[in-house]
C-alpha cells in the first residue's frame, strides 16, 4: 500500500515538472506567433512579438509589439501581460483570458481626400474585425491623428472584457475614459456595456462624467452617408459651474438639476424630448429642436411645461463664443430654480446677446419685459428695461423700470464693478420699502417714497441728492405719517460733508406723539450744525439749534420745551462733553414753567449738583417713571452727588409745597436725608395738610444691595389722619380692598435680620374688601416673625367687633419671604361681636341683598394660612332676609348655629315669609336645617333644607305670585344648586308667553346659582297675560342655569277661562292643556273655546306651538269659515245676492285689511330675515284697509318687538285732518302691567303716555 502511494506520488511530479518544462514560453513562442497571426491575418492584421517570458500556467510577458493592418493602421504596445487559455492554445487557437496594456500607441489610418466633411467616415473603424477575445482587459495610451499638419493625441483607458462576433465587438467595461485637450474632451464613463461594429455602435451607460457632466443611459450611433444617432440620456443632480458668472457682480446659487433626453439626430438636426426636475420642487417637461450649421448652432426651440409654468428659449451659438437669444416665460417660479430663491410667478420675455470666453459670460446685452404677481405679499409688479455688461462695466441703455403695485422706480446710469463706482439717477413714484431698502444701507420698515435720488461716487464713499417724500415712513422706534428730505450728502458713509433739510408730518417716537415737525442740518468736517429743529404736538413743542463737534463737545444754543402744559426753555446756552460713554453737563440753568433748574451733573460715576427753586413736580412726569404720579407740588432745595471712595453719597434738602405724595395731599412735605453706604439716614421729614393731617419720621434704615449683611434700624414715625393708600401703594394685593384715614405711631428697630415694629393706632371710615368697618383701633408689636395684635375693635353703625390676633408675616428686611407669610407659623384670632347687619356675608352671596337684626357672633381662627380651623357660634333674634329673588323678605327670623371646624351646624333657624299687603301675618311658616362648610370663609359650601307651610311667594319682577309649601335644598359651593318642590295654590302666572328666557341678573359674588323647582298646582292657580285668562291644573317646572334666564316646562290642564282672538273677540268656555318645552315660557296649545254671537255660537280650536297655532272655527249653524270670520268682523253676515264691489263698502275693506294684516305680520319677519337676525322678535301690523282705500281715518302701522320688554313703532295717517303724517315711537314695558310709551312726529314733536294693561 506504501509503495503504490509512492508511485502514484512520483508520477505525479513527474507530469508537473513536465508539464512545467513544456509549457515554458520560449517553446511555445514561434507556435503562438502562428496562431495569433492566422487568426489576425484574416482581419488584415500583422503582429510581430519579441521574446516571451513568464509561464503559460501564470502569465506571460513582452515587450514591443506591434500590430499593423493591410489599411495603413499600426498598433505599438510597449508592455504586455496576458493569460493564455492553455486548451485553446492545444487546439490551435489564441484565446486570452486576462490582458493589459500599457502606454499604447494607435496610429490610425485615414483617407486624405478634400471633402473633409466626411471625415468620420473614411476613418476605417472596423471592430468587428479584430479577433481578440479578452475576458479580463486592462488597457491605456493613446491614439494619434493629423490635423493641420499636427498630430493631436486622444488618451484613453479600458477596463473590462471584449468578446467580437461575426458581426459586431461585444463591451462590457467597468471604465472607459477619454480624454482630449483641445476642444477639452474629458469622458469617466463606469459600467458601459454594448457593441461596436464599423456600421453601428450601441452602449449602455450606467453613469459617467463628460466634461462634468453626470450622464446615464442608452445611446446608438449607425455609420452610413447619412449617420444617424438617437439615445436617452438622464443628467444626474448637475451643478452649473458659478465660473459661469464669474465676471458678474451677482453670482446666483443655481441648484442642482437632474434631466433626462430623448433625442435622435443626423449629426446636423437634434430634435427630441426633454424632462428636467430638482429638489426644490421643479418639473417640467417638454422638447427640444437644435441645428447643426457650418459655423454656430441654432436653437431652434426648447419649450417647456410644468406646475403651471411655460419656458421657451430660442437662440444662436456661435463656435467663436458668441450666443444670442430670446426667452419667454410664463408663470415661472424661481424657488425652483436658484437655492434660497422666493416664489415668483413671472411673465414676460428676456433678450439676450453676449460672448462666452473660457466658459464664462464675458459680456452680456439683456432686455427684459418680465410681469410678477406674488413674490411682494400678492401686488402685482414689473421689471422692463435693458442693460449692457462689459470688462465689468454696467450700462443702462434703456431705463430700468421696476413696479410694485402703485410703487414705481426709474433707473437710468451706469455702474464699473471694477473700480467699484456709480452713476445712478433713480426717479421715485410712491416706492416701498423694499425697493428703498436696495438703494441704502439701513432699513426702513415701511413708507411709500415719491421724488428722486441721484447717486455717484465710489462705493464706500457714496455721494447722495436727494428730493423725497416718503408717506407713512417706520424706522427703528420712529412712525410719521409723511417724511420730507431735501439735500446732500457728500459720503453716505461717514456722513462728512452736505447740508439737508426735514419735514415731519404726524408721528411718533416710542411713546411720544406729534403733529409736524421740520429741521435744518449742515454736515462738515469735524461737526453737524443743528441750524433748527422742531416738533409741535398741539399746545405742546419741543425746538432747539446746536452743534455737535468731532472733539466730543455738543453744544445746546437754545431749547424750548412745552409739555402737558410746563415750559423749560434755557436763558444761556448748554455744553455736553461726552467721550467713553461718560456725559458731562457744564453748569447749566433751566426755566422750568415759573421755576429755576440749575446745576452741573457727570455721569460714570454719577456725580453733580442740581437746585430747585419752585419747580413743579410734574416735571418728573416727562421720563414716565413709576413716580411720576405719586409726586405733585412744587420744589425747593438741592440734591448733591458725590462719591467716597466705596460708595455714592447723596445729600437731600428739599421742600414741597401744596401738593400730593403717594394720594396723601399736603401743605408742606419737607425731607432733609443723607444716602450713603447703602442707609438713608433721616434727618427730618414731615408733611402736614391744613391743621388735622400730619406725618413725621426721623431716623435710618438700610437700602439692602446685600442681604447677608447686618445693619441697624431705628425709624420712628408719628401720623395724624393719613390716608391710608399712603401705606397700600407698597403693598399692591391690598391697595384695592382697605381703605381709610390713619392716626398713631408706627416705629421700627433691631436690624435687619431681626427686625422690631410698634404700632398703636387707630383708622377711621375703615373699609375692607367692600366691607364697612368704622372706626377701627389696635396696638401690635412685630417680632421673631409675628405680628401679634395685643387688641383690635371694629365700631360701625351699631355694629362691634373686638378680639386679638397673632400673624406669621415675615417683616425682616433682609427676609427673602419680606412681606409674605412665615410657612412654619401659625394665625391665631380671637373675635366676638355683635352686629344689626351682616354686610360680610350679604356681599359674598348672588342672590343675598340683606341680612339684618339682632345678631351676635364668636369666632376663633387657629392654624396655619393654608389650613385655618375656626370655630364659633352665631345667634339672630327678629333678623330679616331680602334676597333679589323674591318680593317679599323673610321676616321675624330666630336662629342659632354652631361653627366646630369649620362647619356650622343649624340648630335652629325660624321665620316668616308673607304678603304684607294681608294683615294676617302667620307665625314661623319657614324653616331651615343643615350645615355650611366654612373651610374656605368666603367660598362656603352649603348643604340646606328650607322647608315651609302656607309660605307667599312673589318674584321680583312680578310674573308670579302664589302661596305654596315648600320642601327645597340648597347644595354647592362655587355652584350652588337649588331644587325641589313648591307647591302652588291661590296663584297665577302673568309672564307673556315668550320662546326666549328671561335677561339674568347681575352677577354680584363669587358663586353661581343654578335652580330645578317644581310648582305642583293643588288649588286654584291661574295663567293671566294679554293673550290668555285661564286657571288652571297640573304641574310647571322652573329651571334656571348658569345665571341665564328662567325656563319653565311642564303640562297644564285649563280649567276654565278665556282666549283673546287676535280681532279682540274673547272667547269664553276655555278648554284643553297647554306643554311647555322647557324654553322661556312657551306653551304648545291643544285648545277649544266659544263665544255667541247674535244667535250663532262660534266654536274655536286652537293646536300647535302659541307662536303660530292653527285656528279652526266651527258654528251650531253650519256657517263655512268665511261666514265665521264676517260675523267675528261685523257681527253680521254679508248676503251672497247683495254682493256687489260697491254694496260691499267698508265691510269688504275692513275684510280685506283684517287678511292682509294676518297675512303681513306672517311674512314680513320670515321675508326679512330679521328673525334669523335676532334683532326682531316679532312683528305686528295694522290699518292695511287705508291701503286699499285711503280716507278712512284709520293709521297704517307696525310694531317690531326689540325684546320682552323694547318695541319699535311706525304710524302713518291717511284722514284728511292729518293728511299723511308720520311718526316714529318706543314702548318700554316697566312690568307686565305697566308700560312707558314715546313717540317723535314729523315736525319734531315729543309725545310721551303710560300705558295700563290690567288691574287686579
Amino acid at each position: 500500500m506504501i509503495n503504490r502511494q509512492k508511485t502514484i506520488t512520483i508520477i505525479l511530479v513527474a507530469i508537473f515538472i513536465t508539464g512545467f518544462v513544456a509549457f515554458r514560453p520560449n517553446l511555445w513562442q514561434s507556435r503562438i506567433e502562428t496562431y495569433l497571426n492566422r487568426q489576425l491575418n484574416k482581419e488584415g492584421w500583422t503582429v510581430n512579438i519579441n521574446k516571451l517570458s513568464g509561464h503559460l500556467f501564470s502569465n506571460i510577458y513582452t515587450d514591443n509589439i506591434s500590430l499593423i493592418n493591410e489599411n495603413g493602421t499600426s498598433v505599438i504596445l510597449p508592455k504586455i501581460s496576458a493569460k493564455i487559455m492553455i486548451f485553446q492554445l492545444l487546439r490551435g487557437k489564441i484565446k486570452l483570458s486576462t490582458l493589459s496594456l500599457s502606454n499604447a500607441s494607435i496610429y490610425p489610418f485615414s483617407d486624405e481626400l478634400n471633402d473633409k466633411e466626411d471625415k468620420i467616415n473614411k476613418l476605417n473603424f472596423l471592430p468587428e474585425r479584430m479577433p481578440i477575445n479578452i475576458n479580463n482587459l486592462h488597457a491605456d495610451g493613446s491614439i494619434f491623428t493629423s490635423k493641420d499638419d499636427s498630430t493631436i493625441a486622444l488618451h484613453f483607458l479600458i477596463d473590462g472584457a471584449v468578446k467580437p462576433d461575426t458581426n459586431a465587438l461585444n463591451i462590457n467595461l467597468s471604465k472607459f475614459e477619454l480624454f482630449y485637450s483641445n476642444p477639452r474632451i474629458d469622458i469617466v464613463i463606469n459600467n458601459i456595456k454594448g457593441n461596436l461594429s464599423s456600421k453601428r455602435i450601441s452602449v449602455d451607460i450606467e453613469k459617467a462624467n463628460i466634461n462634468s457632466f453626470p450622464l446615464g443611459g442608452h445611446f446608438e450611433y449607425e455609420f452610413g452617408n447619412v449617420p444617424k444617432m438617437n439615445g436617452e440620456i438622464a443628467l444626474l443632480d448637475y451643478n452649473i459651474p458659478n465660473k459661469i458668472f464669474s465676471q458678474f457682480p451677482l453670482q446666483p446659487e443655481l441648484s442642482k438639476i437632474s434631466a433626462t433626453f430623448k433625442f435622435e439626430s443626423d449629426l446636423k438636426h437634434f430634435i427630441g424630448g426633454l424632462n428636467i426636475n430638482n429638489d426644490l420642487g421643479l418639473e417640467m417637461s417638454g422638447d427640444f429642436n437644435l441645428e447643426n450649421k457650418d459655423d454656430y448652432f441654432q436653437l431652434h426651440s426648447i419649450s417647456l411645461k410644468g406646475n403651471e409654468a411655460t419656458l421657451n428659449i430660442k437662440g444662436l451659438y456661435e463656435k467663436n463664443g458668441h450666443f444670442n437669444g430670446r426667452i419667454l416665460l410664463e408663470k415661472l417660479d424661481v424657488s425652483e430654480w436658484i437655492t434660497k430663491g422666493k416664489n415668483t410667478n413671472l411673465s414676460g420675455y428676456i433678450l439676450l446677446d453676449g460672448d462666452f470666453n473660457k466658459d464664462q459670460i464675458s459680456s452680456l446685452d439683456m432686455n427684459v419685459e418680465v410681469d410678477e404677481s406674488i413674490l411682494f405679499e400678492k401686488e402685482a409688479s414689473s421689471i422692463s428695461g435693458g442693460i449692457t455688461y462689459r470688462d465689468y462695466k454696467l450700462q443702462i441703455t434703456n431705463p430700468l423700470t421696476l413696479t410694485i403695485g402703485p410703487s414705481i422706480i426709474e433707473v437710468n446710469g451706469s455702474s464699473n464693478f471694477d473700480s467699484k463706482s456709480l452713476d445712478l439717477n433713480l426717479s421715485l413714484t410712491e416706492a416701498s420699502t423694499f425697493l428703498i431698502n436696495n438703494f441704502w444701507k439701513d432699513s426702513l420698515s415701511s413708507g411709500l417714497a415719491t421724488g428722486y435720488m441721484y447717486l455717484n461716487g465710489q462705493f464706500d464713499s457714496l455721494r447722495i441728492d436727494a428730493d423725497l417724500r416718503i408717506d407713512n415712513f417706520g424706522y427703528n422706534d420712529i412712525s410719521l405719517k409723511s417724511f420730507e428730505f431735501i439735500g446732500n450728502i457728500e459720503n453716505l458713509n461717514s456722513f462728512s460733508e452736505g447740508s439737508f433739510k426735514l419735514k415731519f408730518g404726524k408721528g411718533y417716537w416710542n411713546d411720544y406723539g406729534f403733529e409736524s415737525g421740520t429741521g435744518e442740518f449742515i454736515l462738515q468736517d469735524t461737526f453737524v450744525e443743528v441750524s433748527s429743529f422742531e416738533l409741535k404736538n398741539g399746545d405742546d413743542y419741543f425746538q432747539f439749534n446746536g452743534s455737535v463737534n468731532n472733539d466730543s463737545l455738543i453744544n445746546l444754543e437754545r431749547f424750548q420745551i412745552a409739555y402737558r402744559g410746563h415750559y423749560l426753555i434755557n436763558p444761556r446756552p448748554i455744553s455736553i462733553l461726552y467721550s467713553n460713554d461718560n456725559f458731562l453737563f457744564e453748569p447749566f440753568e433751566v426755566h422750568v414753567d415759573d421755576g429755576i433748574l440749575e446745576g452741573s451733573i457727570a455721569t460714570n460715576p454719577l456725580k453733580g449738583h442740581i437746585k430747585f427753586s419752585n419747580v413743579t413736580a410734574d416735571i418728573i412726569s416727562l421720563f414716565e417713571s413709576n413716580y411720576s404720579q405719586k409726586i405733585k407740588g412744587n420744589i425747593f432745595g438741592e440734591i448733591s452727588i458725590d462719591k467716597d471712595l466705596n460708595d455714592n453719597i447723596i445729600n437731600l434738602d428739599l421742600t414741597l409745597k401744596n401738593g400730593e405724595l403717594a394720594k396723601q395731599s399736603f401743605d408742606n412735605f419737607y425731607v432733609s436725608a443723607l444716602y450713603k453706604d447703602e442707609v438713608i439716614f433721616l434727618k427730618e421729614i414731615y408733611l402736614t395738610d391744613g391743621e388735622e393731617t400730619s406725618f413725621k419720621a426721623r431716623g435710618s434704615f438700610p437700602l439692602l444691595g446685600d442681604s447677608k449683611r447686618t445693619k441697624a434700624i431705628d425709624l420712628e414715625s408719628n401720623f395724624n389722619n393719613i390716608d391710608l393708600r399712603f401705606f397700600t401703594q407698597f403693598i399692591p394685593k391690598w391697595e384695592p380692598y382697605v381703605f381709610g384715614k390713619y392716626t398713631g405711631t408706627f416705629n421700627i428697630s433691631g436690624s435687619t435680620k431681626k427686625t422690631l415694629m410698634n404700632i398703636e393706632a387707630s383708622i377711621n371710615d375703615a373699609i375692607f374688601r367692600k366691607i364697612p368697618l368704622g372706626l377701627v383701633k389696635f396696638s401690635g408689636l412685630y417680632k421673631s416673625k409675628k405680628l401679634v395684635f395685643n387688641n383690635f375693635s371694629s365700631k360701625w353703625n351699631g355694629n362691634y367687633i373686638n378680639g386679638t390676633a397673632t400673624l406669621p408675616i415675615d417683616f425682616d428686611f433682609s427676609s427673602p419671604n419680606i412681606n409674605k407669610w412665615n410657612p412654619n407659623g401659625e394665625i391665631i384670632v380671637n373675635t366676638n361681636g355683635t352686629f344689626n347687619s351682616l354686610v360680610f356675608l350679604s356681599e359674598n352671596l348672588t342672590e343675598m341683598d340683606s341680612i339684618t337684626g339682632d345678631i351676635s357672633i364668636n369666632l376663633d381662627i387657629n392654624g396655619p394660612k393654608d389650613l385655618l380651623v375656626r370655630n364659633g357660634n352665631i345667634n339672630i333674634k327678629n333678623g330679616k332676609i331680602h334676597t333679589i329673588l323674591i318680593d317679599e323678605p323673610i321676616r321675624n327670623i330666630y336662629a342659632s348655629a354652631e361653627l366646630k371646624q369649620n362647619k356650622m351646624s343649624i340648630n335652629s333657624f325660624n321665620g316668616t315669609l308673607f304678603d304684607s299687603n294681608n294683615k294676617i301675618i302667620p307665625e314661623n311658616n319657614l324653616s331651615l336645617s343643615g350645615i355650611i362648610d366654612f373651610t374656605k370663609f368666603f367660598e362656603p359650601r352649603y348643604n340646606i333644607n328650607a322647608l315651609g307651610k302656607d309660605v307667599f311667594f312673589r318674584s321680583l319682577d312680578g310674573d308670579i305670585e302664589a302661596y305654596s309649601d315648600v320642601d327645597v335644598s340648597i347644595i354647592g359651593k362655587d355652584t350652588i344648586n337649588v331644587s325641589g318642590s313648591i307647591s302652588a295654590r291661590n296663584g297665577a302666572i302673568y309672564s307673556e308667553f315668550n320662546t326666549d328666557s328671561k335677561t339674568s341678573f347681575d352677577k354680584k359674588g363669587r358663586t353661581t346659582t343654578n335652580y330645578n323647582l317644581r310648582f305642583p298646582i293643588q288649588e286654584s292657580f291661574a295663567i293671566r297675560n294679554s293673550q290668555i285668562d285661564a286657571i288652571v291644573s297640573g304641574e310647571i317646572a322652573m329651571n334656571r342655569e348658569n345665571d341665564s334666564g328662567w325656563n319653565y316646562s311642564g303640562e297644564i290642564e285649563l280649567m276654565e277661562g278665556e282666549i283673546y282672538y287676535y280681532l279682540g273677540d274673547v272667547f269664553k268656555n276655555l278648554r284643553g292643556s297647554m306643554t311647555m318645552d322647557g324654553q322661556g315660557f312657551n306653551p304648545f296649545l291643544d285648545l277649544t273655546a266659544s263665544t255667541r254671537i247674535g244667535d250663532a255660537e262660534i266654536m274655536l280650536g286652537v293646536f300647535g306651538p302659541f307662536d303660530n297655532p292653527e285656528w279652526t272655527f266651527n258654528s251650531d249653524k253650519g256657517y263655512t269659515e268665511s261666514d265665521i270670520l264676517q260675523l267675528l268682523t261685523f257681527n253680521t253676515r254679508v248676503a251672497e245676492e247683495g254682493f256687489t264691489t260697491e254694496g260691499l263698502g267698508s265691510q269688504a275693506q275692513t275684510i280685506l285689511g283684517a287678511y292682509l294684516e294676518r297675512q303681513l305680520e306672517r311674512n314680513f319677519v320670515r321675508a326679512t330675515g330679521l328673525q334669523s337676525s335676532g334683532i326682531i322678535e316679532d312683528v305686528e301690523i295694522s290699518g292695511t284697509s287705508e291701503l286699499i282705500k285711503p280716507g278712512q281715518g284709520e293709521e297704517f302701522s307696525i310694531s317690531a318687538k326689540v325684546n320682552r320688554n323694547f318695541s319699535l313703532s311706525y304710524q302713518r295717517s291717511f284722514s284728511l285732518e292729518a293728511a299723511y303724517q308720520n311718526k316714529v315711537g318706543v314702548e318700554y314695558k316697566l312690568n307686565p302691567n305697566f308700560s312707558v310709551i314715546g313717540n317723535v312726529d314729523e315736525k319734531g314733536q315729543v309725545h310721551m303716555k303710560f300705558r295700563v294693561r290690567r288691574v287686579y
